[in-house]
């Protein structure tokens, strides 16, 4: 929260208007205003099936994900980078995913989210049936504490096919345990992890063998 609001205030601060872009088939908004946000409430339509959000403030955020119009429309992916999701944010988020059934990507990277917010996005997927790519590439505010409700997102969602858990900083008996639940969910093909682990996760984990084939070790 604290964060987010200093966002809100620098962008005040240096009078930043936005950019709103438009496309065939997405919309891109880059530290949008209210009234863009509104703009793309208004017109947005179902052959727009891809949102882009960039570097933007709680109050525009939350205007944006608040709107029910985003809730029937043909929408596959969501980005949302450099946003950092206050509890008011990732509750309208929940919702979308919620009711929403033809998000098929969900991409939230770049010091946009934290474990709390990880934590109920993952409460909020575990009966989903539509979403096969979380990407949380970038979040150094996820750690240890969304190791469970990772691997138990792992555990009782059927639709993921690639989840991206890079740069952040989950602990190795995290990522472990994370390993453990590829046993039991055959849908992953690719999980994304950090490459610091990877020694001590082959080193220690017994079946590695059985789901190396869908571990891609990354960079940190």
């Amino acid at each position: 929260m604290i964060s987010a609001l200093r966002q809100d205030k620098k962008q005040h601060d240096k009078g930043v208007t936005g950019s709103l872009h438009w496309y065939s088939n997405s919309v891109s908004l880059i530290s949008p205003t209210l009234v863009q946000c509104n703009e793309v409430i208004s017109n947005i339509n179902n052959n727009h099936c891809k949102i882009q959000l960039d570097s933007s403030s709680t109050n525009s955020t939350v205007s944006l994900l608040s709107s029910t119009k985003l809730h029937t429309l043909n929408l596959r992916r969501l980005e949302i980078w450099y946003t950092p999701l206050t509890n008011d944010c990732i509750q309208y988020l929940c919702i979308l995913l919620t009711n929403n059934k033809t998000i098929q990507e969900l991409d939230i990277s770049h010091h946009s989210i934290s474990d709390r917010g990880v934590t109920n996005i993952c409460q909020a997927l575990e009966h989903n049936s539509t979403l096969t790519s979380l990407d949380l590439y970038c979040n150094p505010l996820i750690t240890s504490t969304s190791g469970l409700a990772l691997s138990h997102l792992l555990l009782s969602n059927s639709s993921l096919i690639e989840l991206d858990l890079r740069w952040s900083i989950l602990s190795t008996e995290s990522i472990l345990l994370i390993l453990q639940s590829l046993m039991d969910n055959k849908k992953i093909r690719r999980l994304r992890l950090d490459s610091r682990h990877k020694e001590t996760c082959i080193n220690t984990y017994p079946n590695y063998h059985l789901i190396q084939d869908r571990v891609d070790w990354g960079y940190f």
